[in-house]
């Protein structure tokens, strides 16, 4: 977790005037950013498709130990974008309440790995369900924000 806040605080200071005006206000702590992760808010995931466009979808989307994993299913187009370009945004919004931006790349797991049955177990609790590959999210900006 003091990763997380490590990351939090770095982006703020290397971010812009504008960006670093309007997230420094009031940002989420690392606790706060795991909490949500793990609630039922909006959560959009940002890939880049192979002709360089955006492509923004739903996403599944768990902390397990600290650590961030996404939820994709093989059949769709965020598995083959990721496949080819491990580059990611996730934006998590509960309502006007408290926001994250997270960006990062995604690394797939071996889905028969202890970890894997972890983060399965977690996805299934959240939702109900659980999809057939899984990423970890490393995490290289950050940029939250809460109501006061």
């Amino acid at each position: 977790m003091s990763s997380l806040d490590s990351i939090i605080k770095n982006s703020l200071s290397k971010a812009s005037t504008h960006t670093r005006g309007v997230y420094s206000q009031n940002p989420l702590t690392a606790s706060e950013v795991i909490e949500m992760a793990n609630s039922r808010v909006l959560t959009l995931a940002a890939t880049v498709r192979p002709d360089g466009r955006p492509h923004l979808s739903p996403t599944d989307f768990v902390a397990v130990d600290g650590v961030f994993y996404l939820g994709v299913d093989e059949a769709t187009a965020r598995y083959r974008n990721l496949k080819q370009n491990p580059a990611v945004t996730v934006m998590l919004a509960d309502d006007r309440k408290r926001q994250s931006i997270l960006e990062g790349n995604a690394k797939f797991l071996d889905m028969n790995s202890g970890t894997a049955t972890r983060v399965l177990e977690a996805e299934k609790k959240k939702y109900g369900w659980v999809t057939d590959a899984l990423a970890e999210f490393q995490l290289v900006k950050v940029f939250t924000w809460k109501a006061k």
